[in-house]
This record gives C-alpha cells, structure tokens and sequence, in this order.
C-alpha cells in the first residue's frame, strides 16, 4: 500500500513518520521537505492546489492528511479557515476522484470546546468518547468540525473510506523533559486540555491499524494516552478545577485507574485492535 501524507514539518509528522514507513512506502505532500534521513519521496504542494493534488495521488492507494494551521491565533481567521476547510475539502476530493480507497484525517480534541476556551468551557462529562458535544469557541476548532463533516460527505459520495482521529495534545520527544516543571505546577494551567496528551508514535501506530484494518464507510476516533501527565487521579482534577458537576460516566475506568486518561480510547481499541504504548514516565526515566 503506497501512502500519500500531507504535512510532516509539524510534531505529528515528525513523530509518525518513522512509524509509517517502516510499513509502508510513503510520499510526504507539502510545502516544507521532510527531515533528510526520512525514506520517503518528497513532492513540493500546496493542499489548495487541486491539480497537483490529483497528480501526486495517482499512484497512492491511501492519504493521510495532516497538512493545517494547527492552532487559532496564527494567522487571520479567514485564512485559517481557507486553508484547514478548503483544502481539507480539495484534498479529499482528489481522493475520491482518485486511486486511493482510504483516507486518514487528522482532527482534533478541539472540537469539544474546552481546549481554546480558556477554562470557560467544561466537559459535558468525562471520560470524553466520540459522542462528546460538539461545540468550537473558535475558527481552528471549527475548522477540524467541518474536516469530519466533509470526510462524512464523501464517503456517502464516493464510497472512500473515512477516518477522522481526533487526538488530545501530542507528545513528541521534545515535551517530555518538562512534565516534572508541569506536575510541580497549577493543573488549572492545562485545564482547557483536560491534561491529555498522546505519543505521536501512537498516533502512527494507529494510522497503521487502520490501514491494516477492514473498516468500512466513515468512522471517527478518539485517541490518547493510557493516563493523564500530571500523574494524578484524573476526577480529584476535574472536580478542583470545573466542579462536581461534571458528569462521571463509566467510573469504574477510574477506579481500575485512578490517573486514567479524561479521554476514552476504547471504540478505537474495539474496532482496531489498537492501544497507546507510550507512558509518560516511562519516557521521563529514560531521561534521567
């Protein structure tokens, strides 16, 4: 299976890259060139260029999207909006039309609102699945909204198979030597990211599983680590810093796990096979 991947400058990219190709020939889409030790063919691209989207797919059998402004506040707006929905929506047009039977999005945990809300948003309820409310208090939240919707869209045209992974923070290796600075801290300052995070190689590692998988029609995913960062029990956090009155659904996950993840993976374990591997600490005692 050959891959098509937009987008690989960013901390997803770098930390999956090697997880795909170590399964996979992949070709990297995008405007930065990949790392020069990455095994991959590099085509120059911009995901608002439909042409050259339909040519660099001729000869891939799945795309992996990763290419987007990746957080509000970057630029303007109505530029991040052109560029995470229209070319989100021209990149999965050139799917369609094209060779590739797969596509993998990469989404967000945004979507819940919490995470550029600035705390002004609480969890409808903990742990947070792929039913959670849906509700963006900005443009890159919304963005990544109407990524799945079009995603949905041209599964029912087309028949291409959809994936949206809506993700929590990603960890890469240049975020693990601060964990300590941030479990000595005020959790309330990782309140809007209800203290998730996932490994990028997890990430890959379930781009992997998805390829490998029989999944039909459109599907979206939630995915995290096993436990929070901060190493503390995840409800004593929810209730310090938004109430008691969140919602706890499924509290014996908490219980079998007091510092288990306000995130729930497991409809991608279910459907996937698939589980995080990457711990936290595991990856801060290898510092030391």
């Amino acid at each position: 299976m050959n891959l098509l991947v937009t987008g690989c400058s960013g901390n997803v990219g770098r930390g999956l890259l090697p997880v795909l190709t170590a399964e996979f020939p992949v070709t990297v889409y995008d405007l930065v060139p990949p790392p020069a030790e990455a095994a991959v063919r590099y085509i120059h691209g911009d995901i608002l260029d439909s042409a050259s989207l339909h040519w660099a797919m001729q000869d891939c059998d799945a795309v992996v999207h990763l290419a987007a402004v990746p957080a509000p506040g970057r630029i303007p707006d109505d530029r991040l909006m052109e560029v995470n929905v229209l070319g989100t929506q021209r990149v999965v047009e050139a799917a369609s039309m094209g060779r590739p039977t797969h596509l993998i999005m990469a989404s967000s945990d945004s979507v819940g609102g919490m995470v550029f809300s600035g705390g002004r948003i609480p969890p409808a309820y903990v742990p947070i699945d792929e039913n959670h409310p849906t509700r963006p208090p900005d443009a890159y939240g919304l963005s990544k909204l109407l990524g799945e919707e079009i995603c949905r869209r041209y599964t029912r045209q087309s028949g291409l198979v959809t994936v949206c992974l809506r993700y929590c923070w990603v960890f890469w290796q240049d975020h693990y030597p601060h964990v300590r600075e941030w479990q000595a801290g005020d959790p309330r300052t990782f309140r809007p990211q209800m203290w998730g995070y996932i490994d990028a190689r997890d990430i890959g590692r379930a781009i992997v599983a998805v390829l490998k998988s029989d999944l039909s029609g459109h599907e979206t995913l939630v995915l995290s680590a096993r436990r929070n960062f901060l190493g503390r029990p995840t409800l004593d956090l929810v209730r310090e810093c938004y109430g008691p009155e969140v919602v706890v659904r499924k509290p014996e996950r908490f219980q079998e796990l007091s510092d288990a993840s306000a995130f729930d993976y497991s409809r991608a374990s279910e459907l996937l096979g698939w589980e995080p591997i990457h711990d936290w600490e595991d990856e801060v005692g290898h510092l030391a």
